[in-house]
């Protein structure tokens, strides 16, 4: 049996404050991006919009739709927003999702069997049905394939990826005609995602990383604040001493299959102040989403001042 892709970038997630999605999108479409309204999501708990691109992945700026004390305490509602996956994480790039399947064959059997292989110490849950009811009405069903926690306990979401495979069609899920897709700023995909780490957690990142994206990763040296970063070999080497290096995996889009194009996903170590202030706040986990466009003139160091979208970047290529 063939084993299923678990490299294909889906989406990434962004949390806004409870409440506040109206404002987040406001902020996003002042950035030159087109936000379509998502939905409620089958628990009520939290709500979304999505900002989808030609390559078939989308940014997803999502909020609870209530903060914890404006539900009654000691009720399921309440313990459900307290327990939520994402109820502690502050605002910003919380999470991201590759792409699974409609359960067969088993993203979660597929990416134990190669942790038991390699030693690596990851464990996917099996699928667990999902959805949401969009705005018109229709309702979407997914399966979701997550990461358990850490053999010391630690919290791995947003530092592993879950995965997301569609019961409904996907079309129902991701936006993507050219309508929708167009932006004003000529996004057209996501080129990369950069993960920090601390010294302590990276080498083990590294590893369970490789076990679940299941191909070798590229490793390059850093100096701080280097930014600069060479193009991914497909014959890459496994990882060794991590700490002065930037570890880097190819991955696939849902729609392109141009290599040159090809979204990557990178982890380091902190290189200046601001990212070791960063992650002292917030630990590891995604610090920098990077949308590749067409239009040079689009590009900048980031695209404003706005809390709510601080950590995008526009670029040409990497």
């Amino acid at each position: 049996m063939t084993e299923p892709s678990t490299m294909i970038v889906d989406h990434i997630v962004h949390l806004t404050s409870p409440g506040a999605l109206q404002e987040t999108t406001k902020a996003w479409r002042d950035l030159g991006f087109i936000v379509i309204p998502g939905g409620t999501h089958a628990d009520g708990l939290t709500e979304n919009a999505l900002v989808a691109f030609e390559d078939g992945a989308y940014i997803e700026l999502i909020s609870f739709t209530h903060p914890l004390s404006y539900y009654p305490a000691d009720t399921p509602i309440y313990d459900a927003r307290k327990n939520h996956s994402w109820a502690r994480k502050q605002p910003g790039f919380i999470d991201f999702a590759f792409l699974g399947n409609a359960g067969y064959p088993s993203i979660a059997g597929a990416i134990n069997a190669r942790a038991e292989k390699e030693k690596s110490g990851v464990k996917y849950a099996g699928e667990v049905p999902g959805g949401r009811t969009r705005t018109d009405g229709k309702v979407l069903q997914w399966l979701i394939t997550a990461p358990i926690q850490d053999q010391d306990g630690a919290d791995v979401r947003g530092r592993l990826p879950f995965f997301c495979g569609d019961l409904t069609s996907r079309d129902l899920r991701v936006p993507h005609d050219p309508s929708e897709t167009k932006h004003e700023n000529t996004s057209l995909g996501i080129a990369h995602v950069h993960l920090l780490a601390s010294s302590v957690d990276i080498s083990r990142l590294a590893k369970q990383l490789t076990t679940v994206v299941g191909s070798d990763p590229t490793t390059h040296s850093i100096s701080p604040s280097s930014f600069s970063l060479p193009p991914v070999a497909r014959d890459s080497r496994p990882v060794d001493d991590v700490n002065n290096k930037a570890i880097r995996w190819e991955l696939d889009s849902v729609l392109s299959s141009d290599s040159k194009t090809a979204p990557t996903l990178e982890l380091s170590v902190p290189r200046n102040k601001e990212e070791e202030t960063w992650l002292d706040e917030r630990g590891p986990g995604i610090h920098l989403v990077k949308v590749r466009v067409k239009d040079k003139s689009q590009v900048s160091a980031e695209t404003g001042d706005s809390s709510a979208a601080r950590e995008v970047e526009l670029v040409c290529r990497l």
